[in-house]
C-alpha cells in the first residue's frame, strides 16, 4: 500500500494480518524525537520503547504513526483524515484503533507546496522534515505560539475543539474505533505574555497589569465559562476521550515531574535547556493510562 498520501515508510511493522493502530500527535508521539537536554544523549532517548510501540505490542496491532514534533492540532487532525481517506475500504475496515494525541491550542500549522525557488520551503524538504511527509509534494511546518494577529487564545482553544469534533465525526461516519487523549495542556498560554488579550489595547507595551499567575487564573476561569457555552465542546464524545474534561487535564499533568521526564522539571538550573518529554518511565505510564481507558472490543 503506497500512494502519494500513504507511503509505505509510515509502517513501523509489516505484519499485514494484524489490525492497524493509527497514531498522530506532536513530539510526544514522534518516533524520532531527540533529547533537548545536553546531559542526556540522543541514543538514550531514541532507545526508549515509546507509548505507541508499547500499545501496538499489547494490542497486537500493526502501528502506523504520523506523529511529528512541534505540530499542532490542525496537523494532527489533517494527517489522520488525509491518510485514512486515502485508504481503500478493505484497509479502512482493518483499522483497529485510531489515537489522536492532541497538543497545545496555541500552535499554528502550515502546509507548503514543494518549491525549488523558495529557499525556506526548499530547506524544509531537504532537512529531516522529510521523515514526516505523507505527500511528497507537500510538507507541514508549525510555530509554537499564537499572537493577536492570529486570534486570541479563546479562539485557538475553540479552534482545537472544532478539529476534535471534525475528526470525531469523520471516524464515527466511517465506523472506525478511536480513543482521543490530550498530551499537552490544551489551554497552556504562550511564554510571550498575555496573548489572549484581556480587553486591553492591542499592541501596547503593557498588555496586562496582572502577574503571570493571576493572568493564568483569570484566563482559565474565563475559558471554562466560554467553553460551557460553546456547542461543539458539549458534542465531544466523553466516552471516547480519556480524562475528559480536557481543561487542566492532560498526560503531561499525570506524569511525575521528577521521575517521568527526560529532565527533572523540579530542578532550577539555567545551564541547560530542560526537556519535558517523557522518559521510559513516562512512556510506560502513558501506555498504561491509555490501555486502561480505551473503549474498544479486542
Amino acid at each position: 500500500m503506497s500512494n502519494k498520501y500513504f507511503p509505505q515508510n509510515f509502517y513501523l511493522n509489516k505484519n499485514v494480518n494484524k489490525k492497524y493502530l493509527i497514531v498522530s500527535g506532536c513530539s510526544w508521539a514522534d518516533p524520532y524525537t531527540d533529547s533537548e537536554d545536553p546531559r542526556v544523549s540522543h541514543d538514550i532517548v531514541k532507545g526508549y520503547n515509546r507509548w505507541f510501540n508499547i500499545l501496538a505490542d499489547k494490542l497486537d496491532m500493526q502501528l502506523i504513526n504520523f506523529g511529528k514534533y512541534s505540530s499542532g492540532n490542525e496537523y494532527i487532525c489533517s494527517s489522520l483524515i488525509d491518510n485514512i481517506s486515502a485508504m481503500g475500504e478493505k484497509k479502512k475496515s482493518n483499522i483497529g484503533l485510531v489515537i489522536p494525541a492532541w497538543s497545545e491550542a496555541k500552535r499554528t500549522d502550515f502546509e507548503f507546496r514543494q518549491s525549488e525557488n523558495d529557499y525556506y520551503v526548499k530547506n524544509l524538504f531537504e532537512n529531516k522534515y522529510k521523515e514526516y511527509r505523507y505527500n511528497p509534494k507537500y510538507i507541514w511546518d508549525s510555530i509554537l505560539y499564537t499572537d493577536p494577529l492570529r486570534g486570541d487564545m479563546f479562539y485557538r482553544v475553540k479552534q482545537s475543539i472544532r478539529y476534535m469534533y471534525m475528526l470525531q465525526t469523520f471516524l464515527k461516519h466511517n465506523n472506525i474505533p478511536y480513543t482521543m487523549v490530550q498530551s499537552l495542556p490544551l489551554e497552556k498560554l504562550p511564554n510571550l505574555g498575555t496573548e489572549f488579550n484581556l480587553g486591553l489595547t492591542l499592541g501596547t507595551p503593557q498588555r496586562s497589569l496582572q502577574s503571570a499567575k493571576e493572568v493564568k487564573t483569570i484566563f482559565r476561569q474565563q475559558l471554562a465559562e466560554e467553553l460551557s457555552q460553546f456547542p461543539m465542546y458539549n458534542l465531544i464524545d466523553k466516552n471516547n476521550f480519556i480524562n475528559w474534561p480536557i481543561l487542566n487535564s492532560s498526560l503531561y499533568k499525570k506524569l511525575d515531574r521528577e521521575k517521568d521526564f527526560i529532565s527533572n522539571l523540579n530542578e532550577k538550573k539555567n545551564d541547560f535547556r530542560q526537556d519535558n518529554h517523557p522518559n521510559q518511565s513516562g512512556h510506560n505510564k502513558i501506555a498504561d493510562i491509555i490501555l486502561n481507558n480505551i473503549n474498544i472490543t479486542l
